[in-house]
C-alpha cells in the first residue's frame, strides 16, 4: 500500500468547527441523539443511555462512498455506505448520547465520521414506536470526489469483491449490514443480491 490519501481530508479545525456548527443547532431539550444506518449499528463506539429502532423520511442507505483505508486502499477503494436523499426510508438505530461523556463521545465520532467531508451533519427528524426524535445523521455529499455515484448492482458487486482496508475487506461490510439489520427485521432491497454478486466473483 502507497501511503498517500487519495482523498482531501478534514483538518482538525475544520472537524472542530463542523462539530461546533452541529451543536450550536441542537434542538431543545431531549438531549443529543445520533441515527446509525451503517456501522454505527453494531459498533457505534459511544455511551449511551437509550436505544430505539428510527425511520428518516427521504432518504435511502446506499453504497456508494469510496474507501481507500477502512476497506480499501488507494489502489483499490471499497465502497462504504452513504445515507443520501431520495424518495423512499431508512431504518436503523436512533441513540441517544450520555451527557457525562459527551463531549468526549461527539469528538471521537466526528474524528471517525469526518476524515473527509464526504458525510455532511444534518439534523433530522426520526420516527420511532415512541415519539419523533431529532437526531445528527451523517448525510453523503454527492459532490465530494470521493462519493461513487450511482453505480449498477455489477459495479458496485466488482469493487466490493476486490477491496479490503484497515478494518477489513469491503465485503465483510456488506454482509455484517445485512446480518444487523436482519437482526433488527429490516430488509434491504438488492443488499441480499448484491452479497450473492460478490460472493459469485470468488467461486
Amino acid at each position: 500500500m502507497q501511503d498517500r490519501e487519495p482523498f482531501p481530508l478534514l483538518t482538525d479545525a475544520e472537524r472542530a468547527r463542523s462539530l461546533r456548527d452541529t451543536l450550536a443547532n441542537v434542538p431543545d431539550g431531549g438531549g443529543v441523539w445520533v441515527f446509525g444506518y451503517g456501522s454505527l449499528m453494531w459498533n457505534p463506539e459511544f455511551t449511551h443511555v437509550d436505544r430505539r429502532m428510527g425511520t428518516v423520511r427521504g432518504y435511502r442507505r446506499r453504497f456508494c462512498v469510496l474507501s481507500a483505508r477502512a476497506r480499501g486502499t488507494p489502489e483499490k477503494p471499497g465502497l462504504g455506505l452513504g445515507l443520501q436523499r431520495e424518495d423512499g426510508e431508512c431504518r436503523g438505530l436512533v441513540y441517544q448520547l450520555d451527557d457525562r461523556c459527551l463531549e468526549t463521545d461527539l469528538l471521537a465520532l466526528w474524528n471517525r465520521e469526518m476524515t473527509s467531508g464526504i458525510y455532511q451533519p444534518h439534523w433530522l427528524p426520526v420516527e420511532t414506536s415512541r415519539s419523533e426524535i431529532m437526531a445528527i445523521a451523517f448525510i453523503v455529499d454527492c459532490a465530494h470526489v470521493q462519493y461513487a455515484g450511482d453505480l449498477s448492482l455489477d459495479e458496485q458487486a466488482n469493487i466490493i469483491h476486490r477491496a479490503a482496508g484497515t478494518y477489513g475487506p469491503s465485503r465483510d461490510y456488506l454482509a455484517k449490514t445485512i446480518h444487523e439489520l436482519a437482526a433488527l427485521g429490516v430488509s434491504e432491497p438488492g443488499f441480499e443480491a448484491l452479497l450473492a454478486q460478490v460472493d459469485a466473483r470468488s467461486k
